[in-house]
C-alpha cells in the first residue's frame, strides 16, 4: 500500500522528518533521487536527521557510523543495517510503501 506522507520532496542533500503509525521515518533527496529510511540509528537509537547526507549515505551524529540510503547497509560490520522503505513522487507528492 502506498500512502502519501509529503506534499513536496526535500531539497537535495537535505532530510525531512515524517510520523506513520507511531513509526518516525525521515525522507531525503540525494543525488536527484529520494529515499525513506527509520529515523534512528540502528547502534544508539538516535535520530538520523541529526546527521547529515554525503553520496547517497546517512552519517550518524553520535558515532559517525554511516548507512547507504538505498540498502541500509552499516559502514561497520558490526552495527546493523537500517530498515528502508519504498518512494516515490507523483508530480509533487511523496509516497512511501508500507
Amino acid at each position: 500500500m502506498w500512502l502519501k506522507v509529503l506534499d513536496k520532496a526535500p531539497h537535495e542533500g537535505t532530510m525531512t522528518e515524517i510520523v506513520v503509525d507511531d513509526k518516525e521515518l525521515l525522507i531525503a533527496s540525494s543525488k536527484g533521487r529520494l529515499f525513506c529510511v527509520v529515523n534512528r540509528c540502528p547502534h544508539e537509537d538516535i535520530k538520523l536527521t541529526l546527521g547529515c547526507i554525503k553520496d547517497n549515505r546517512i552519517k550518524c551524529s553520535l558515532h559517525g557510523y554511516s548507512f547507504d540510503l538505498e540498502t541500509g547497509d552499516s559502514s561497520d560490520t558490526d552495527v546493523d543495517s537500517m530498515k528502508v522503505f519504498n518512494v516515490k513522487q507523483e508530480n509533487t507528492s511523496i509516497y512511501i510503501q508500507i
